[in-house]
């Protein structure tokens, strides 16, 4: 059996199972030192008075025999029979009958053993020797009155249920605050601010809440803080980019186009890598819409389409899910954008798997290494080194993919294209509100 992994489960069976074993010993012990001498003692007396009723008996005269047997079953409660009569084995459940066994060995210096009438099985009898012979003695079955192990499985599964349903109650108290602590953290990580976490509970729970939202308020503040940088500099920078731009349009015309071709090139590249840059600094707060999947790619094919790509796209029948659509056309377009760059000459393939909900960009590139995978999302890098923008891009579309996928709870993941080349693979999870086509 695997131990369970969750702090729930894994302090509910320590708590639960350290009280249970002390169950067992406090029965145990409770059964050796207080159940089993009260029982050998009852046994004793019991036996005591079966050999004084036998001895008493041979010792009376025949006339006086009967009212004895009277005097013994009311005041005793102990019945004398006939010694002819056979008798027959019986289930000794109970640890009290082998206690008076062992008590009448002691008196008697004899192997006596009980048994049973067939004829009445609630009595059980003894043939006790005495000086005129054989006495049979007999008592009820019912003269105890108690089943001890009974009363002690009973206690036992009651004080089991009710050590683990404490266990799980109790355990369920102290890890909600780390549920909701791990809950929180996930969101983080995926690129959202929680609100600030309750306070209240254990102590030290309580001053890792507070550490936690102190954390996450200066996340917050420093996320503002880029964004605000960001957007400053991209307004700075652009706007004399744009004096620049103008004033090359205008030196075209009278001196060197060639230079002012490549000089307003380098103007769009700046231009580009700060709408990258900003786009990877903003926050992602698009709330979710209904929202039909093929009709944006539609669109976003159909733009590539009108700037000159060979793109391969057949729409399918409309489906609606709830998903953030901006995001979704960012990442998407992307996707293309970087297939389109590397894919060669070949069209690039656009496939969407409804009912999988996952999408495909395919080309015919030179392929990624599987070593490089994983890298290729990380900001700024670039498979090819030279930086040179006629090579590869700025390096930061797939950084921005990334971004954008945990942030929606998305996956996507590249491999090799069968023939060569690569896919990129975009699968839709943790969407709403799925309408798929039958």
């Amino acid at each position: 059996m695997k131990w369970p992994r969750t702090l729930l489960c894994r302090t509910t069976l320590v708590i639960a199972s350290v009280s249970v074993v002390f169950q067992i010993f406090a029965i145990g012990a409770i059964a050796y030192y207080a159940l089993v001498p009260l029982g050998q003692r009852a046994a004793d007396d019991l036996a005591a008075r079966l050999v004084d009723v036998a001895e008493g008996w041979g010792q009376l005269p025949e006339a006086a025999r009967h009212d004895y047997l009277a005097h013994a079953l009311r005041t005793y409660e102990v019945r004398i029979g006939a010694a002819d009569t056979p008798l027959s084995d019986f289930s000794k459940r109970l640890p009290y009958y082998y206690f008076v066994e062992d008590a009448l060995g002691r008196r008697t210096g004899l192997d006596l053993e009980l048994r049973s009438d067939p004829r009445e099985s609630q009595w059980l009898w003894a043939d006790i020797p005495t000086a005129r012979g054989l006495v049979r003695v007999g008592f009820s079955s019912e003269r105890s009155g108690v089943f001890p192990p009974g009363a002690l499985a009973l206690i036992l599964i009651v004080g089991t249920a009710a050590t683990f349903i404490t266990s799980a109650y109790l355990a369920r108290r102290l890890t909600a605050p780390l549920r909701r602590l791990s809950t929180a953290a996930r969101r983080m990580g995926a690129g959202d601010c929680p609100e600030p976490l309750p306070g209240g509970g254990p102590e030290e729970f309580d001053t890792c809440v507070t550490s936690f939202n102190h954390m996450v308020t200066q996340v917050r503040d420093l996320l503002a803080s880029r964004t605000i940088l960001l957007a400053g500099i991209s307004h700075d920078l652009r706007t004399p980019l744009t004096r620049m731009r103008l004033a090359l349009g205008m030196l075209s015309e009278g001196h060197d186009p060639e230079l002012a071709h490549r000089l307003m090139r380098d103007v769009d590249a700046m231009n580009g890598l700060i709408g990258r840059c900003l786009e990877l600094g903003q926050g992602f707060e698009e709330v979710p819409s209904e929202t039909d999947p093929s009709a944006l790619l539609s669109e976003i094919v159909d733009a590539a389409r009108r700037a000159g790509n060979q793109v391969e796209y057949h729409p399918n029948a409309p489906v609606r899910v709830r998903i953030r659509s901006l995001a979704f056309r960012r990442v998407v377009g992307n996707l293309l954008d970087n297939a389109l760059r590397y894919g060669g000459d070949e069209p690039t393939v656009v496939e969407f798997d409804p009912e999988r909900q996952e999408i495909r960009v395919l080309d015919r590139g030179p392929g990624i290494p599987e070593n490089e995978r994983e890298a290729v999302f990380r900001p700024f890098h670039r498979l090819e080194p030279s930086r040179s923008t006629r090579t590869g891009g700025s390096g930061l579309g797939l950084a921005i993919v990334q971004q954008l996928v945990e942030a929606n709870g998305w996956q996507v993941r590249l491999a090799t294209r069968p023939g060569g080349g690569t896919v990129a693979n975009l699968q839709l999870t943790n969407v709403e509100s799925l309408t798929v086509p039958r």
